[in-house]
């Protein structure tokens, strides 16, 4: 399993809070599935990110 960095933590963090703020369900899937691929759900960081979620995906 890979570790996920602080900077690419701060990347998904930004990018869920304009899908938020844009009402983007589609990108909220995308940065779902592509935290999910890379990382799993086992990561703390992933369940950290995925409860930033506004909209359920």
């Amino acid at each position: 399993m890979e570790k996920m960095s602080t900077a690419d933590y701060s990347r998904y963090k930004s990018a869920i809070q304009a899908a938020n703020d844009t009402e983007d369900r589609d990108a909220l899937r995308q940065i779902q599935k592509q935290l999910i691929a890379k990382y799993t759900l086992d990561n703390e960081d992933v369940k950290s990110l995925l409860k930033y979620f506004r909209f359920t995906v």
